[in-house]
């Protein structure tokens, strides 16, 4: 609807100036509501993966919980259990798992 009035109007006087002015403010919101955190979020991934070392608990993107026993320059060598230590790529690696102190343990007394 607003498409065929703005089409009308621009036929009418001849300048595309009226389309230019819809479409900007759209770019726009694209930019800041799709663009900018998706880098936002791709950064921080990247900080992420170069700061983990021998010992971190991660999550892989693959639902794969384990620790890193070696950190290669494309790879991680990850314990999922006792004994069994796969190889993963650096994407592959979703999120480091961070031990909550045990502050309000059931066994403490306060």
């Amino acid at each position: 609807m607003i498409a065929t009035a703005l089409a009308a109007q621009s036929t009418g006087n001849g300048s595309g100036a009226t389309g230019l002015l819809i479409f900007v403010p759209l770019i726009l919101v694209f930019y800041f509501f799709m663009i900018r955190p998706q880098r936002t979020r791709m950064r921080q991934h990247s900080e992420l993966l170069q700061a983990l070392d021998v010992g971190d608990e991660v999550e892989t993107v693959g639902g794969i919980f384990g620790t890193i026993r070696e950190v290669h320059e494309d790879a991680f060598s990850i314990e999922i259990s006792p004994g069994t230590t796969v190889r993963v790529s650096r994407g592959a690696v979703r999120r480091k798992v961070y031990q909550e102190e045990d502050q309000d343990s059931p066994g403490s007394t306060s």
